[in-house]
């Protein structure tokens, strides 16, 4: 019932109290956050903690949401935030678009289960690439899931970063340029 209605009619029923309508935007959202913050941090359970913090953050603040950004933005402006501070926890601890073809294959599931030689190859290349992601720096990364793994627009993304096209178009080439740097040399070593 709920999937007729708009992100603000929502909204409105979440900050009424309706949790009925906070489970629809969970059940809506929850794939795309948890995705983007597997990207960013590589782990199955930071990914999965991320994406409960989020949207108890998210119902936190749902009385302050102003609407200036989609929900959809304005939940990945709050995981990235969270994965920001994981990252930098990491850190104290212990440290494109993509190749079309890369990023067609993150995506296709036609081939899983189907032939054993193209799932090992899909699973070699996904993990291929999350090494590569991995060895990016934050910002860098950051802008290459948000931009060719979840599909942002560069004023989606300008939005969660704070910037402008601009500068999203900028960083975005040179994060990109990084990417295929390191991936060329990672086949280059094989």
């Amino acid at each position: 019932m709920l999937a007729q209605h708009s992100d603000e009619e929502v909204i409105a029923r979440c900050r009424a109290g309706d949790l009925e309508a906070f489970g629809w935007l969970y059940a809506r959202y929850a794939r795309q956050v948890y995705r983007f913050s597997y990207h960013m941090l590589g782990d199955a359970d930071d990914a999965d903690d991320v994406k409960q913090d989020t949207f108890l953050k998210a119902y936190q603040a749902m009385p302050g949401f102003r609407g200036e950004c989609s929900l959809q933005t304005w939940l990945i402006k709050i995981a990235g935030n969270l994965c920001r501070d994981r990252l930098k926890s990491r850190a104290r601890r212990s440290e494109l678009a993509l190749i079309p073809e890369i990023a067609d294959s993150l995506h296709d599931t036609r081939t899983l289960g189907v032939d054993p030689a193209a799932t090992l190859e899909r699973k070699d290349l996904h993990d291929t690439v999350h090494r590569v992601l991995g060895g990016l720096p934050e910002p860098q990364r950051l802008l290459i899931v948000l931009r060719d793994i979840e599909g942002l627009n560069y004023q989606q993304i300008a939005d969660v970063l704070g910037c402008s096209v601009s500068s999203v178009k900028l960083r975005l080439f040179r994060a990109r340029r990084g990417f295929r740097d390191r991936i060329e040399s990672l086949l280059k070593v094989r």
